[in-house]
């Protein structure tokens, strides 16, 4: 299966290994950007897991009718967590946590 990483400036990355993953998350710790505040992962399938500073996660899938979702005050640990599992097309597993309705604050 294939997945993306974006970084914050917009660039892709296919396929990535885990360093380059963890390298785009230190990306959040950087100074702040108010243009481009966020990095994401998004499957092949198009669910794509956002994360901001201060681990507000949106979960969302821009090619199905579904309402974007939300977790605030993530660790940085949960968030791996989440993107290993989405590139890995695991889905399910990311859906059982306790998604709050909407983008976030």
């Amino acid at each position: 299966m294939t997945f993306n990483v974006t970084n914050r400036m917009g660039e892709m990355f296919t396929d990535p290994s885990s360093d380059v993953r963890s390298r785009v998350l230190d990306e959040l710790e950087e100074h702040h950007d108010a243009e481009h505040p966020d990095v994401s992962l998004t499957h092949e399938s198009e669910w794509c897991l956002s994360i901001f500073p201060g681990g507000l996660v949106v979960w969302e899938n821009v090619e199905l009718d579904v309402e974007p979702r939300h977790l605030e005050g993530l660790t940085r640990s949960k968030v791996e967590a989440l993107w290993t599992l989405l590139s890995m097309g695991d889905v399910s597993t990311i859906e059982r946590d306790a998604w709050r309705p909407g983008y976030g604050r």
